[in-house]
């Protein structure tokens, strides 16, 4: 009887509402929700991974600048990979062995990207300036810009002649040729793939410095002075490259537009030097020299066949010569450590 009144209900309400106003209204009812998901971009849960009964004490890096909201920059395990000891002791006796020759000090940090507990540092608590590293900071300030203002890229700049104000870099090969107007993308390319200090600072100048701090501020990272020597640990620096593999920081296309230009990197003589030649690798390099007092530091994110990770060296000597074979020689220990469970 009931199953009869309902069956009556629903062809009356048939005959009293068209077909063709059913399917306009669904539409319409669904139309605010995909303006919604489209406009503001938000992310779709995809691949979930739980650690189930997992007492291990992790951390969480999280931007929280937001009234509601905590964006997480990346998380790891407090404690290092036991099964990375081996790796790190090799290059821990390398160091010891070249110190007091062409080496005072180095420190390295070590990262299997896609695991949660993958990593390991030596020497963490020894502070170096990154110097051209910080261009990636910088990069990373000005594609936040643009994620909101797009054109900006395309805005053009005029560049005279290179300022006797920066630091002499003495590993350049492809410097800003004076007296043309270029795009901020040129910019960038010179400032991430080229590393030269005159696009560099034409980029600095075209981004608010309030937004370089609050990336700093987001990283937890010491604040910028463009004023006074900027210092910092080697794993403090790793979390550059840690959310631009991520894309925590900026979207997926602009990350992958940064690392995209990192990997035109034209340094060959450090991380990449001994590794096979098919090895995609989005790398900074940054030298600062001080009279005999040479700091030279690389960063790289090594794509070895789907087990990417992150290797960063920085080193203090007397010769960036020495300190190159230093760096290659650490990066390909790591490389070989790695191709083994590949």
């Amino acid at each position: 009887m009931i199953k009869d009144k309902i069956v009556e209900r629903w062809y009356s309400l048939k005959r009293k509402v068209p077909f063709y106003w059913v399917i306009i209204i669904a539409l319409t009812a669904a139309l605010p929700y995909n303006i919604y998901i489209n406009h503001f971009n938000l992310p779709v849960a995809h691949n979930d991974e739980s650690i189930d009964n997992c007492s291990l004490p992790f951390n969480l890096t999280r931007v929280n600048n937001k009234k509601f909201v905590q964006p997480l920059l990346f998380a790891g395990l407090t404690t290092e990979d036991e099964r990375l000891m081996p790796l790190k002791e090799k290059i821990t006796n390398y160091i010891n062995e070249k110190k007091g020759g062409v080496l005072k000090t180095a420190s390295v940090y070590f990262n299997v990207l896609d695991s949660a507990s993958g990593w390991f540092v030596i020497n963490p608590d020894e502070k170096y300036n990154p110097a051209s590293i910080m261009k990636v900071a910088f990069a990373i300030t000005m594609l936040k810009e643009a994620e909101n203002n797009p054109s900006i890229l395309d805005k053009t700049v005029y560049y005279s002649r290179h300022s006797s104000s920066f630091h002499d870099q003495a590993i350049l090969q492809h410097q800003l040729p004076p007296d043309k107007s270029y795009s901020i993308k040129e910019l960038l390319r010179y400032t991430l793939a080229y590393s030269d200090n005159d696009a560099a600072y034409k980029v600095v100048d075209n981004f608010k410095e309030s937004d370089l701090q609050k990336l700093m501020e987001s990283l937890n990272m010491p604040h910028v002075n463009f004023k006074t020597e900027y210092y910092a640990t080697v794993e403090e620096i790793s979390r550059l490259f840690r959310v631009l593999y991520n894309a925590s920081y900026l979207s997926k296309d602009m990350s992958e537009y940064a690392l995209e230009l990192l990997t035109q990197s034209d340094f060959n003589d450090g991380m990449i030097k001994k590794l096979d030649k098919d090895i995609v690798v989005a790398r900074k390099f940054g030298e600062r020299g001080i009279e005999d007092n040479k700091e030279l530091h690389e960063y790289g994110i090594v794509y070895l066949y789907g087990k990417p990770y992150l290797l960063g060296i920085m080193t203090r000597g007397s010769d960036y010569k020495a300190l190159e074979d230093v760096i290659s020689d650490i990066s390909l220990m790591a490389y070989q450590e790695m191709a083994k469970v590949i």
